[in-house]
């Protein structure tokens, strides 16, 4: 009964902090300048993880506040809640399947975010979203991409699709992988921020509700010059750096080989029990 109670209350929480979210972006945005939305939407996203018992713990240098700088954030998906971490440090747009345009209020806002959403059943829609990613990074906006193509409960990194490296490269821009991980206070993995297979966002919603603290660490690495660099390449060293970091085992490369880890290792090291599965509609 008491775990319904804090579950309960926490939802309270949630849908207040909705509320007075969409009343702030709707009523107040019109009026004020780019840096004060900036202020308002890291405050807000610093809320959404204090409401569900989540610390950031920050690691590197996530890009500057200059505007005009424009770069392409490349990272593992756990969570609906990872943007929130990313947005919690830094401005940036993101690429999102497009089922998330119908969640009531979370939806609103990627939209008003300037979130690029991709069709996951029409594997032609990829071309549309590179057109739109090259656009904007081409107008000096900062991308996110998760080329997973889908969410992970954590314990594994899937292979990474290539498709929408072409437009870092297109517009030579850098690419900064990024790795996420939840951790308990302990230090072992956290899996109830995960947002994965059928998980619906009211299930995820109350799940999160429930109380006590967790770790989600977000891990900003080196930045990879794209330059005149091949697609598949760059995909692989992103993926490469983000596995390094996150102690996942690497791919093994054309010869069958492993290849060298870079990197700190993270403070708990999940294991990966594979490596498996499509990386989604966008592959490649």
């Amino acid at each position: 009964m008491r775990t319904v109670i804090r579950r309960s209350a926490g939802m309270a929480r949630v849908v207040l902090h909705l509320v007075r979210g969409a009343t702030t972006m709707a009523i107040v945005f019109p009026f004020i300048g780019e840096e004060q939305r900036r202020r308002i939407i890291k405050r807000w996203s610093d809320g959404v993880l204090d409401i569900f018992g989540l610390k950031l713990e920050l690691e590197g240098t996530p890009p500057g506040a200059t505007p005009g700088l424009p770069i392409m954030l490349v990272g593992n998906h756990i969570s609906w809640v990872d943007i929130y971490a990313y947005l919690s440090v830094t401005e940036v747009k993101f690429v999102a399947k497009s089922e998330v345009k119908a969640w009531p209020l979370i939806g609103w806002f990627a939209t008003n975010l300037g979130t690029i959403f991709v069709e996951r059943d029409r594997p032609r829609d990829a071309v549309r979203v590179s057109n739109e990613v090259r656009g904007a990074l081409g107008a000096g906006h900062r991308v996110c991409v998760f080329p997973e193509g889908t969410t992970t409960d954590g314990s594994v990194v899937l292979p990474f699709s290539s498709v929408l490296m072409s437009a870092a490269i297109d517009k030579g821009v850098a690419v900064q992988p990024v790795a996420i991980a939840y951790h308990r206070p302990d230090g072992g993995i956290c899996t109830r921020a995960a947002f994965t297979g059928d998980d619906t966002l009211v299930a995820s919603l109350w799940q999160l509700a429930g109380g006590g603290q967790s770790i989600v660490k977000l891990a900003f690495l080196e930045p990879i010059k794209s330059g005149s660099m091949d697609r598949r390449l760059l995909s692989r060293q992103a993926e490469d750096a983000i596995r390094a970091r996150l102690n996942h085992p690497l791919r093994l490369s054309a010869g069958g080989s492993e290849q060298s880890r870079t990197g700190p290792l993270p403070r708990s090291a999940p294991n990966e029990a594979a490596t498996a599965a499509s990386p989604g509609s966008i592959s490649g």
